[in-house]
């Protein structure tokens, strides 16, 4: 019989899991068909926008070098102009050569984009070799020459038409680097052919204007004719790519990708390696060579296109599990709800057996009467009390049963049970054998299906004990009411202490800021209920300097107001952490990324259990140039005089990580009516009744909206903004907010 109920609950999981497995698989079928649709619909999407995107990237780097063919031309025909060689008639004289040296030479040193000059009379031999090498200019030695006179290029220059010069890349010369090498006909004022000037242009200038175009994630390279690799730049996240001596050749290195680069003009493809897109860099009109016709070419590794996508194929498999979980216990609830209801038709009948056992054998007194007070059941308890049986009990009244003033009251209950709404609840006194016992009664109107009321039912609890252990409670209560009265009076005390210390720590606060001519200050700090940690500080490091700084330690309580104290210590000048005294006994200030370096140091956090975000600056007052770093803060915003909004963002982690990332040093240069804005998440996270918090957009909307106010006034006006946005709601964190105007002036003023 033990088993029973087991087997059958084993019976109704069973039967539950086959209806599950109907109702679940069909569901799950659709639901992962219909995501690895949208899978594949957003993945075929964000492959186009990063073919477009390339499209456009590949685009730029060919405007960038088309630019410097034509500025190398155009340079090239500018020098060819000059006073000197338009004056030539035949030969030049010893005289003349040197003066067109001198010439030379100041163009090798003022500009830095040319590598080597050379001078080749009317019949092709080389009267004037000049080389850069390390930012100086010398005439090469003859035997440095590399036989220029014999190469076939020379004559081909020598012979061009009027208007036309000569442009080629090359990819390997002294320099060991690649250069485009332009050579322009020399004719006299009097029309007559005397020579050739030949000017190598530095690719590297190239690369700088092309790096300034990188804000993708790949690789760019710039090939010859041949497919020779020119120049190669790399975009975020991939190591640079540099050209071997011999030159790499991009033919040589994807084989199969030449074939398409040199037979289309532009183009694109996904191939195993990656996305690839070129496009062709034409000469220059004037340009005579046809290997002047250069290729740009972009690569987005594989690794990086699967990474585009693949995050759409991390969040839908996310969500597809918890869909299919969800799904899941939805068919299972319904699955188990029609078992639970075939089980319920025959469990109804098993409970009303139940019910009519629990009346019987329950420890409780149950008894049911008619409108008329007499007894129509009684259960086992009622005949155990009494000493009388259900079949003598049944048609009896309370009259014949109990003593008279008894029976009136258990009378009148049962009158009130019967008009009133509800059931009613009432102490009942009875005299038993063993002496007056006390009940705890619930008696109730009894109704038929049609709502009529033919009866009254009653449970009575033997409370007799209960009574008796009443006094025992009363005197524990006033015991636990005086214990109480001890713990308020303590926490009060603790409330005084935690005010005393919120105190102290407001006295860090600088109530008294540095007064210095060339800037302005000002600052706003509201504390919330509890002990927080925020912190900000303006301190002269020297006569030219002015450090600044805010932080915020996590949490709140005596521990962060603790930690506060200790790092406002730690940033003393005193200290050594901030600034260092030279032998003149003058403070140095340390830069801001080693002073944080400093604290993450002395602060970790498996020693103090805390992290905690700074930003810290030095403004040098005599030019305005601003050096900081962040640690983990907010970032500090630098409204121009004229309007405009910066973020300074250079920075690092929270303070206690132990240089998880290295903190990076930022700079700025502030001009005389530029505000500084520092403040804490306090005044973004500050939330309205409906929970909005105030945010960044809102805050940098405000610090515009009061660009041409004072320093002062531009910090109150965006405290009252902030006030009204929460309807003075209570603080849930300290706000700090400090501004600096930058005057300017110098030193002196």
């Amino acid at each position: 019989m033990a088993m029973e109920p087991n087997s059958g609950l084993s019976r109704r999981l069973r039967n539950t899991f086959i209806r599950f497995l109907l109702l679940y698989i069909p569901v799950a079928l659709v639901l992962s068909f219909t995501t690895y649709l949208f899978y594949r619909l957003e993945a075929d999407n964000e492959r186009r926008l990063l073919q477009s995107e390339q499209r456009h990237q590949v685009q730029l780097e060919k405007e960038a070098v088309t630019g410097i063919l034509d500025e190398a031309v155009v340079s090239g025909r500018v020098q060819a102009k000059h006073e000197i060689l338009e004056n030539l008639q035949g030969p030049p004289s010893a005289r003349v050569l040197d003066n067109l040296t001198h010439e030379l030479t100041k163009i090798l040193e003022i500009t830095n984009a040319y590598q080597r000059i050379l001078y080749f009379d009317r019949n092709g031999r080389l009267l004037l070799h000049l080389i850069r090498e390390n930012d100086q200019a010398r005439v090469a030695q003859k035997d440095s020459h590399n036989d220029f006179d014999a190469q076939p290029w020379v004559s081909q220059s020598l012979r061009l038409p009027p208007g036309k010069v000569f442009v080629r890349p090359l990819l390997k010369n002294e320099d060991k680097g690649s250069v485009f090498r332009v050579a322009v006909p020399i004719t006299n004022r009097w029309g007559e052919r005397e020579g050739l000037l030949v000017m190598d242009y530095r690719t590297s200038q190239a690369m700088r204007k092309m790096a300034g175009l990188y804000f993708s994630q790949g690789l760019v390279l710039l090939l010859d004719q041949d497919g020779r690799i020119l120049l190669g730049g790399r975009y975020q996240g991939m190591h640079k790519f540099k050209p071997n001596e011999g030159g790499d050749s991009f033919a040589e290195i994807w084989p199969q990708m030449w074939k398409s680069v040199a037979r289309q003009e532009q183009g694109q493809a996904f191939v195993k390696d990656g996305l690839f897109t070129w496009d062709t860099v034409n000469p220059p009109q004037r340009a005579q060579d046809g290997h002047s016709r250069l290729r740009i070419v972009s690569l987005v590794p594989e690794a990086r296109v699967d990474a585009v996508v693949g995050v759409y194929l991390i969040q839908l498999t996310q969500l597809l599990t918890v869909v299919l979980f969800v799904a899941g216990l939805i068919c299972w609830f319904l699955a188990w709800a029609q078992v639970r209801h075939q089980a319920a038709q025959q469990a109804l009948a098993e409970s009303e057996q139940r019910l009519q056992d629990i009346m019987t054998f329950s420890p409780a007194v149950i008894y049911l009467k008619d409108h008329a007070g007499r007894y129509q059941f009684i259960n086992r308890r009622f005949e155990q009390l009494m000493g009388i049986k259900q079949e003598q009990a049944l048609g009896m009244t309370d009259q014949e049963m109990f003593e008279p003033q008894i029976a009136q009251a258990l009378h009148r209950n049962d009158k009130q049970a019967l008009i009133g709404k509800g059931p009613l609840h009432s102490e009942e006194n009875i005299r038993q054998k063993d002496g007056r016992h006390h009940y705890l009664t619930s008696k109730f109107p009894l109704r038929d299906p049609k709502g009529r009321i033919y009866g009254v039912g009653g449970i009575s609890t033997d409370v007799t004990e209960l009574k008796n252990t009443q006094a025992e409670l009363k005197r524990a209560k006033e015991a636990a009411e005086t214990a109480n009265q001890s713990l308020m009076e303590k926490q009060e005390r603790l409330d005084e202490d935690l005010q005393a210390a919120a105190g102290i720590q407001r006295t860090l606060l600088p109530y008294n800021l540095p007064h210095l001519p060339q800037v302005e200050l000002a600052w706003k700090f509201a504390p919330s209920e509890f002990i927080g940690g925020d912190l900000f500080h303006a301190q002269p490091l020297g006569p030219e300097t002015l450090c600044l700084y805010m932080l915020d330690i996590s949490g709140h309580g005596v521990p962060a107001s603790l930690m506060t104290v200790s790092v406002h210590e730690t940033l003393d000048p005193a200290s050594g952490h901030v600034a260092t005294r030279d032998l003149n006994g003058a403070l140095q200030a340390l830069p801001p990324s080693q002073v944080l370096g400093a604290l993450d140091r002395e602060y970790p956090l498996e020693r103090f259990g805390k992290s905690f975000s700074i930003v810290y600056l030095l403004l040098k007052l005599s030019d305005g140039e601003l050096l900081y770093s962040n640690a983990g803060h907010p970032y500090p915003i630098l409204l121009r005089a004229g309007g405009e909004l910066e973020e300074l963002t250079a920075g690092g982690t929270l303070i206690g990580l132990d240089g998880a990332v290295p903190f990076e040093g930022g700079r700025t240069t502030m001009r005389v009516g530029d505000r500084l804005i520092l403040y804490t998440d306090g005044v973004v996270e500050y939330r309205d009744r409906k929970g909005q918090m105030f945010g960044m957009k809102r805050l940098h909307r405000h610090i515009i909206q009061g660009a041409a106010l004072p320093v002062g006034e531009l910090i109150e006006n965006l405290w009252n903004e902030l006030m009204d946005f929460g309807h003075n709601r209570p603080l849930d964190d300290d706000v700090s907010i400090m501004g600096l105007e930058f005057r300017g002036g110098g030193l002196n003023s």
